[in-house]
């Protein structure tokens, strides 16, 4: 069965971390064989019947070009047009095998040093998936989130683990696993995945994929937009680690039950503020965005200001005047010529406590003082 484009996209996913090995120039430098001497196993067996197909990807051209049976005890050599050299020809050489109906594949060789290893193509038995997917553990579970003006911009990376020794599988072409979103989840993105994009997909809030998932660890990224400030992340079965990495700068946050641990720079100023957890079960995550801390508005801080100024300078005034009523001397009096001026020196002091007043407040100032004038004229 010739691989399509989306397996072999998604090939290109599954091999690319070998490419992370560097050569040793010395053995670079020696002479080797161009071919692919490897071995194909189904669980811990060696499968005796099979066709081994070469593939190639490059710049120009992408495909199978070549193929040989497998030997009885699951042994075969490919023969490769060159020897494989990645600086001075960009390409990428890999092996797959059909078995079970499913295609398993090898690494990527891109480098001589790497013929010199035994190519294994590991190939298992299948089992079905029970209907609507199956429950599987994470390893690690990571949401980098953004702030946005509305809710939160999330990258969300799966690590799910399959600790079966059997390809889980769905028959009938249907959902192999699934997995709850948080709610209003939108703008819904795969990512890289060890998968074709086009099996991962979002169904009623729900996270599902089509792929067959073989025993080991498979990798999972997707991106979403989450339109609330506060969510729930729901995390069904077990995880062994989770974490979420809050991008600065973003609003005090808290991510129950996890622990605020020690930052993370990905690159100069990229830097996470970071909150993680082990061992959870059946658990949620609940976001919540601390209240910010209530402040008055300036123009009405300065309006109060002037008030409790204007307020301490009146009570000055009138603890001074009792203090002076109190002086042996001549009676000032309580006269209504003396409330009057009272009345005067209060509402100048109140005025000039004013830093800004504005034109209303002088305009109420004017009109009170000169009220306050032509009554104190009547009375001299």
């Amino acid at each position: 069965m010739r691989p399509s484009q989306a397996e072999l996209g998604s090939v290109l996913l599954l091999i690319l971390p070998s490419l992370l090995f560097l050569s040793d120039p010395l053995c670079a430098q020696q002479e080797v064989q161009a071919e692919i001497r490897g071995e194909v196993r189904v669980g811990t067996e060696p499968m005796a019947v099979g066709t081994v197909v070469l593939h190639q990807v490059s710049e120009d051209a992408s495909g199978e070009i070549d193929s040989v049976s497998v030997a009885a005890d699951g042994s075969f050599v490919l023969p490769l047009p060159h020897v494989p050299d990645h600086a001075s020809r960009p390409e990428i050489f890999f092996a797959s095998v059909e078995y079970g109906g499913l295609l398993y594949f090898g690494p990527a060789v891109t480098e001589a040093f790497q013929l010199d290893s035994l190519y294994l193509i590991q190939a298992f038995d299948t089992v079905s998936a029970p209907p609507g997917g199956a429950t599987l553990p994470l390893s690690a579970r990571n949401i980098f989130l953004e702030k946005i003006e509305a809710g939160w911009m999330a990258t969300d990376v799966f690590e799910l683990r399959n600790d079966g020794t059997h390809t889980l599988y769905s028959p009938d072409e249907g959902i192999v696993w699934r997995y709850p979103l948080p709610a209003s989840v939108t703008d819904f993105q795969v990512g890289q995945a060890d998968m074709a994009p086009d099996v991962v997909r979002l169904e009623e809030g729900e996270l599902t994929v089509y792929s067959p998932l073989p025993p080991g660890d498979r990798y999972l990224m997707v991106r979403y937009r989450i339109a609330e400030d506060d969510f729930v992340v729901p995390m069904p079965g077990e995880t062994d680690r989770m974490e979420v990495l809050v991008q600065e700068p973003a609003p005090p946050a808290e991510f129950y039950p996890l622990q605020l641990s020690d930052p993370v720079e990905l690159e100069p100023g990229n830097a996470f503020r970071r909150y993680a957890g082990d061992s959870l079960v059946n658990a949620e995550v609940r976001s919540e965005i601390a209240p910010e801390p209530w402040s008055l508005p300036a123009e009405w801080l300065g309006l109060l200001m002037a008030g409790l100024l204007g307020a301490a300078g009146v009570a000055a005034y009138r603890l001074r005047a009792r203090k002076e009523a109190d002086v042996p001397g001549p009676a000032v009096g309580g006269t209504e010529r003396d409330r009057v001026l009272l009345r005067i020196a209060e509402l100048d002091q109140a005025f000039d406590a004013l830093e800004l007043p504005s034109e209303k407040q002088r305009q109420e100032y004017r009109t009170a003082r000169d009220s306050l004038l032509t009554k104190l004229k009547r009375l001299s």
